[in-house]
């Protein structure tokens, strides 16, 4: 019985055997793969390798583009000129502008005018005429003064325009007597204007502006054009004529 037993046992596995053999068997290659069954290459094919993604990362631009000097107006470069210049040397020219024509307006008011019979062109020769003296006044009025407690921040005024019909920015148009407009390029802003008492200046000239010959005073500063640092070169007076509104000035002076 155990030898028969043994016999059957015997003849299953030499099927089992022969049914091993007759099944194709599986090839296994060595060698880089994709990931996929398809994608396999051939026996004996070398199979090139994917390039790695690019991880570097593209820096930002980090420069700043200087504004186009070129695109800018004559004007404001110079205005920006003036912006940039000494706070203190521009504190004391606006200063003496501010009184010198502030005094001029209240010179030419008291010769007691007839307002009907002074044009824009008498009065332009008045100015002229009397700016010398005015501006002995401002000196004189000045060199009271500690130029430390002057305000400083001076910067061109578009109020006067708007409010007075100051011009905002002009050339010299007139010189004092034994002083020449300056032959370089520039540009005079309007830095004080007013129709009534210049808060910082002395008393006496107030009391005597009637505006029948000046009806608004307008006081400038003037720098170099195509400077980086503006530095004063002038100080100028100009008016409003009661007639017709018409501006006049600036007549110019060193600063």
């Amino acid at each position: 019985m155990r030898a028969r037993l043994q016999r059957q046992l015997l003849a299953v596995m030499g099927l089992a055997i022969a049914g091993y053999a007759m099944v194709p068997g599986c090839v296994i290659r060595v060698g880089p793969g994709t990931g996929g069954d398809d994608d396999s290459a051939p026996e004996g094919v070398p199979v090139p390798e994917e390039a790695a993604p690019d991880q570097s990362v593209e820096e930002p631009d980090q420069s700043v583009e200087e504004p186009d000097q070129e695109t800018k107006t004559p004007e404001e470069l110079a205005e920006e000129a003036f912006l940039r210049g000494d706070p203190q040397e521009f504190a004391l020219a606006s200063t003496k502008a501010t009184f010198t024509t502030y005094a001029l307006a209240g010179m030419i008011e008291s010769l007691g005018l007839d307002p009907a019979t002074l044009d824009e062109a008498a009065l332009s020769e008045l100015m002229v005429q009397y700016m010398p003296a005015a501006a002995e006044e401002a000196e004189r009025w000045l060199s009271t003064l500690d130029p430390s407690t002057l305000p400083l921040g001076i910067t061109p005024r578009y109020k006067c325009t708007d409010e007075f019909g100051c011009v905002y920015s002009t050339p010299c148009k007139h010189a004092v007597w034994g002083y020449s407009i300056p032959s370089t390029k520039h540009l005079c802003f309007v830095t004080d204007c007013g129709d009534a008492r210049c808060s910082t200046c002395p008393t006496w000239v107030g009391e005597i502006l009637s505006h029948l010959a000046i009806r608004a005073w307008c006081a400038y500063v003037c720098v170099e054009q195509g400077v980086y640092d503006g530095k004063p070169i002038a100080i100028g007076a100009g008016g409003i004529s009661p007639i017709r509104n018409t501006f006049i000035g600036p007549i110019c002076k060193a600063p």
